[in-house]
Formats: structure tokens, sequence, C-alpha cells
């Protein structure tokens, strides 16, 4: 009974929003990070061939990381004031990293499908 009185709790707070909130950031700055690598990866000519090859895909990698980073210093700041923040913390950096080389796999693969170069 403890557990569904700290679930209705936190559901009252609006914790399990702010969670999804942060999670769904989370994975559009992963997807922006996925299709910069994919352009670095296999260049074509962005903006009618105003940009040079390499570029654009440098340029979206860059946006997409300062996005994550910022995503990540909100959620290590609200989980710093739980009482369990150091297991927590490392837990999500843990999360993001492997769901960020996750992702981006899934990108190149799905390209590559496209491409007729996959399975």
């Amino acid at each position: 009974m403890q557990v569904i009185k700290r679930l209705n709790s936190a559901l009252d707070r609006g914790v399990v929003k702010q969670v999804f909130d942060h999670v769904r950031n989370y994975m559009i700055c992963a997807f922006i990070l996925a299709v910069g690598t994919t352009e670095l990866r296999q260049p074509e000519s962005q903006f009618f061939g105003m940009i040079p090859e390499g570029y654009a895909g440098l340029g979206v990698i860059s946006i997409a990381v300062l996005l994550i980073l910022v995503n990540l210093y909100d959620g290590i700041r609200r989980i710093s004031r739980s009482k369990y923040h150091v297991v927590l913390i490392a837990a999500l950096l843990l999360v993001y990293f492997f769901l960020s080389i996750r992702v981006v796999e899934m990108a190149w693969n799905f390209r590559d499908l496209g491409n007729g170069s996959g399975l």
C-alpha cells in the first residue's frame, strides 16, 4: 500500500508528466543527432551546393549535442534533489549514452535499407 500511496503522490505532483516530457525531448535530440551523423556518413549536396559536404552534418551534430547537454543538465538538476541522486544520475548518464548510440545505429540501418545495401 505504501508504494501505491507514493505513486499517487508522484502522479499528483506531475512527476510522471515531467519524466515523459524529458524522455520525449531526449529522443528528439537523439534523432537530430542521428540525422547529423547520417549526413556525415553519407554526404549529399545540401542547400543547392552552397554548403561544402560535411559541414551541414557537423552543424546538425553540434546543435543536437547542445540540446542533449541542456536536457541532461535539466535532468541532473531535478534528480539532484532526491535521496539517491548519485545512483540515479549515474543511471541517467548510462541511459543517455546507450540510447544515443542505439538511435544513431538504427538511423544508419534504416538509411542503408533505403539504399538497397542493407539486409
